[in-house]
């Protein structure tokens, strides 16, 4: 399992690579990408009024677009914190932290940071 945790804004250079790398693994391996801190704001993007998401969309597809709902997990105190719904976009668990070590303690689990 790949899992990648996602804290840069959207403008990030460090988020475009995310979204490359997402790009190149989807639907060829098993991903789960955890949004946490300013990461929460992936969530937002063409279809919303936040004009500054277009990095991400630049790039071909937002991260919503390229996993399914249930591969992107958001920190529920972050999305709170700063303003930001995932409006189905992604699972929003009561154990954002819990669920993420558990997946990290995998056996043969890849972690990337961005």
């Amino acid at each position: 399992m790949r899992i990648i945790l996602l804290t840069k804004t959207p403008q990030s250079e460090r988020t475009r690579l995310c979204l490359q790398l997402l790009a190149g693994l989807a639907g060829s391996v098993d991903v789960m990408v955890y949004l946490a801190g300013d990461g929460v704001y992936n969530l937002l993007g063409q279809d919303g009024p936040d004009a500054t998401c277009q990095t991400a969309s630049q790039l071909g597809k937002p991260l919503w677009a390229l996993l399914p709902r249930d591969q992107i997990i958001a920190c529920r105190e972050d999305l709170a914190a700063r303003g930001v719904s995932a409006d189905g976009k992604a699972t929003v668990p009561a154990n954002f932290y819990e669920l993420l070590v558990d997946d990290m303690m995998k056996e043969g689990s890849w972690i990337y940071t961005f």
